[in-house]
């Protein structure tokens, strides 16, 4: 399967760079090149993305301005000089953020989780029964989880950390890409967290506890968190 990618820069040498990396990764296809934000609007509007390279300093509309005003969000890459949006591409969910000028090999890295990401998508829209269990690559493993020993999920920055009542494991992943592969029993509370709704043993006031481990809920998702326990039949 082949993948839509687009690209947003302002700087001529970046575009080129990156365009040549499309051009050496086989299942990737460069959908368009941009040089700001508001020409890439008109452009996503037309024809969505699978995969978005997006710098964040650019004039007229930045990258992160780009972002928030897209109704339906292609998986993100931030590509910048500038380490200071790192904590807010954290918060916009993106996939994976590049430091310029970026190599070759870590551009790979950052596409293959891209695609990992889409490919669990995928597949949770092509299986009709769900299995009760997946897989989690770390390091130098592949380790199985039952989504039922789930307790928590943990973002830490561009790692998950996945805790069960005997197991923490870290994987290379964002919250998100793991967030829609899994059922509906699980629910995000904090842009940090995805926890387990039947591992709750209390909910206190603005934090869940589950064991030992009390996990806050922000604000941002205080509204859907009750909204799904209250589903749960509140007596």
């Amino acid at each position: 399967m082949n993948y839509q990618i687009l690209i947003v820069d302002d700087e001529p040498p970046a575009r080129k760079l990156l365009s040549d990396y499309v051009s050496k990764v086989g299942h990737l296809e460069l959908a368009g090149v941009c040089s700001n934000g508001e020409e890439a609007m008109d452009f996503l509007k037309k024809n969505p993305v699978d995969i978005l390279l997006l710098d964040i300093r650019m004039p007229l509309m930045t990258g992160i301005d780009l972002l928030n005003e897209l109704p339906d969000k292609p998986l993100t890459i931030f590509v910048t000089a500038y380490e200071e949006y790192a904590v807010k591409g954290y918060e916009l969910d993106v996939i994976d953020y590049l430091m310029k000028p970026v190599s070759f090999e870590r551009f790979r890295k950052a596409i293959d989780k891209a695609v990992e990401y889409l490919s669990v998508q995928v597949s949770a829209e092509d299986t009709t029964e769900k299995p009760d269990y997946f897989f989690i690559k770390t390091d130098t493993r592949i380790v199985k989880f039952f989504y039922s020993e789930v307790q928590a999920i943990e973002a830490q920055r561009e790692y998950i950390k996945i805790i069960t009542p005997t197991r923490k494991i870290l994987s290379l992943l964002s919250l998100t890409s793991i967030a829609n592969a899994l059922p509906g029993e699980f629910v995000r509370i904090h842009r940090s967290f995805i926890i387990n709704m039947r591992h709750i043993d209390e909910v206190q006031s603005n934090e869940v506890l589950i064991g030992e481990d009390l996990y806050p809920i922000s604000r941002n998702y205080r509204e859907d968190f009750f909204k799904k326990l209250g589903d749960r039949k509140l007596l």
